[in-house]
């Protein structure tokens, strides 16, 4: 019976999402153009509601905060996607043979998608923030609210990835979510300007209260961002268990 020491395991943890990240920056296409989506959206929702000319005000204090918000759900939960791969091709199996512990594997593949959602919506975040001189008042809530929300995705990704039997349904079931979040979570449109329901299943989705806080920090509302904080980390702590509960039954069943 294999037994593990805390810091041994931790180490374990660390080498795989570091080989998960490594893996995934080898590609600079693919890098490039999951970053090219959410920049393409930007300047296409700039102009709002068919002006003439970017709104300004706007870009600054609701859309770049939904754009960060989007960026950190779509790097979170396309880097989670390589647990299906790594499920098809029998790569739990082989790194299960060596002295690695199944709780290993869950938290490395977990901080792997949290550090690429943080790292996307950093890269976004700079971008708006030196096209349209945005500059958020406290630039710590900030990281925690990225990092609150990248987690929270990074579950759902670990969800989706352990209920799909092949990464091709996989990519099916994460767009199904990630769309719809989208245009739902208050990254393009106000939610109050939204027609009955959809406001009512807005709040049902981690990404809304991510776009939420970071348009709070932005604009001064400290309270709303304490609110939507503690969301998402109800968010992020319900959907790693259950994630993590599905994996840990596919490894050792």
């Amino acid at each position: 019976m294999k037994a593990f020491t805390p810091l041994t395991s931790l180490m374990h943890s660390i080498y795989i999402a570091e080989n998960d990240l490594r893996q995934s920056f080898k590609s600079v296409r693919h890098v490039v153009w999951s970053l090219l989506f959410p920049i393409f959206m930007m300047f296409t929702f700039s102009f709002k509601y068919g002006a003439t000319g970017p709104d300004i005000q706007f870009i600054k204090d609701f859309l770049i905060p939904g754009i960060v918000g989007m960026t950190a759900m779509f790097g979170s939960i396309n880097e989670t996607m390589s647990i299906v791969w790594d499920k098809s091709l029998g790569v739990f199996d082989r790194i299960l043979a060596a002295p690695v512990s199944s709780a290993s594997i869950i938290v490395g593949k977990t901080m792997a998608g949290a550090v690429m959602g943080v790292i996307s919506a950093l890269v976004l975040l700079i971008i708006g923030s030196t096209l349209f001189s945005v500059a958020f008042a406290n630039i710590g809530a900030v990281l925690i609210i990225i990092l609150l929300a990248s987690f929270s995705f990074t579950g759902i990704g670990t969800i989706i990835s352990g209920l799909a039997s092949e990464p091709r349904e996989a990519m099916m079931l994460s767009n199904l979510l990630r769309f719809p979040m989208m245009f739902l979570g208050g990254v393009f449109f106000p939610i109050g300007a939204m027609p009955m329901p959809l406001p009512y299943i807005a709040r049902a989705l981690p990404l809304t209260y991510a776009t939420e806080a970071l348009g709070a920090i932005q604009t001064g509302n400290p309270f709303t961002v304490f609110f939507d904080a503690i969301v998402l980390l109800f968010y992020t702590v319900g959907t790693i268990l259950f994630g993590s509960q599905i994996l840990m039954r596919i490894m050792t069943r």
